[in-house]
């Protein structure tokens, strides 16, 4: 979200003109579990009557290594450590069955750092601030402006819908918010640029990604495949639909203020409005061209001095306002194009987090859904995960 230049309460992750969610899968079906033919079964050596040394089953897949019983006496020998107990042969026959590894089952939660599960199809939530583990990435409902403005009218939900498309309500009435104090239900990868300490988080301090944060320097590649992002509005007063990073001077997972130093955001689709410098709008022109995955940009707005002191860069898409996107975003070649632009950066600066979403202000309402994403950092990529 674009912080705008306003001081905003304790509640703010993003910023105003509008601003633009990393845990393995459940766990693995571990074979071998309580059947018969699994790994781990050795024959045992065994003599007659069972008089002779059975040898257990070894090393049970996914687990510790399996000790099963040394002397096959008839009965029935234990099972091997880390696994099911393992039913031994008669007389010293066959020695007991590979024992299963792991204790994690098939399909289990998995939690982040704040112990919220995975999501699943059919979550829904109007909290605000509330989000949905999306496995590397956070759905959340941040409704950011109205609480800021005490607007108690807004009603807001982000769900997951029941064919594993993401997807948010808003309905927002006059707040007082003059287009400064939007609220942006969205996708968020990575962490929050401002620091563990600051009053301007509205979701976790953690990252949702080993991926993010990462220094600029390091950066080889950054993409984001948007499969079909689309909105839709019954009332389309003061809206945006976009994609947005962040920028910081140090890692805001370990420092309490991590100096946030740029704010980058591209609007995808906006109100008619939002291009009229009579209607307090920017005038957009072609000579900030800026060109990412095959598709042009303008550069609408620049400023070194934005909301709480850092430097933001607006971009438009050029064949804009679209109702819906459906493509790729090379946010390696946007750092690279503000780089080469704009002096101050450093290698040492942090890619801190990369955000899709819709910013709504006073007198919006309408509805939002995405496909799916994958976000990509040098060559690693993370999608959607779901719970089953």
């Amino acid at each position: 979200m674009m912080l705008r230049m306003r001081v905003i309460p304790p509640a703010t992750s993003l910023a105003t003109l509008f601003l633009l969610a990393g845990c393995s899968g459940g766990g693995s079906t571990l074979p071998g579990s309580s059947e018969a033919g699994s790994t781990g079964i050795v024959t045992a050596q065994g003599g007659s009557d069972g008089a002779g040394t059975g040898s257990g089953g070894t090393t049970g897949t996914g687990g510790a290594t399996s000790t099963g019983g040394t002397t096959g006496s008839g009965g029935a020998h234990a099972g091997g450590a880390g696994g099911v107990t393992s039913s031994g042969g008669a007389g010293g026959g066959t020695a007991g069955m590979g024992g299963t590894g792991g204790t994690t089952s098939s399909g289990g939660p998995t939690m982040d750092q704040a112990g919220v599960p995975l999501a699943k199809p059919g979550d829904s939530t109007s909290a605000s601030r509330k989000y949905f583990n999306l496995g590397d990435m956070r759905l959340i409902n941040n409704r950011w402006g109205s609480d800021a403005l005490n607007c108690s009218g807004t009603t807001q939900s982000v769900f997951i819908n029941a064919d594993s498309t993401l997807g948010w309500n808003f309905s927002r009435p006059t707040c007082g918010g003059a287009k400064a104090d939007p609220d942006f239900p969205e996708v968020e990868f990575g962490v929050a640029p401002f620091g563990t300490g600051s009053s301007l988080l509205t979701t976790p301090a953690f990252s949702s990604t080993t991926l993010l944060p990462i220094q600029l320097k390091n950066v080889a590649s950054a993409n984001v495949t948007i499969s079909t992002f689309s909105t839709t509005f019954q009332n389309p007063t003061y809206w945006d639909s976009n994609f947005e990073f962040w920028i910081s001077k140090q890692d805001p997972t370990t420092n309490a203020n991590a100096g946030v130093y740029a704010e980058v955001i591209a609007f995808l689709g906006w109100e008619a409005n939002r291009n009229n410098s009579s209607a307090g709008g920017w005038s957009c022109t072609t000579s900030g061209n800026m060109t990412s995955a095959g598709t042009n940009y303008n550069l609408c707005h620049q400023s070194d001095t934005w909301s709480s002191g850092w430097r933001f860069f607006n971009f438009n898409v050029n064949n804009g306002p679209l109702s819906t996107f459906n493509g790729q975003v090379d946010i390696k070649a946007v750092i690279d194009w503000i780089t080469t632009h704009y002096s101050g950066f450093t290698g040492d600066m942090w890619l801190t987090r990369i955000e899709i979403g819709t910013e709504i202000d006073d007198n919006t309402t309408g509805s939002a859904k995405i496909n799916n994403l994958t976000f990509e950092i040098n060559g690693t990529s993370r999608s959607v995960q779901l719970a089953k």
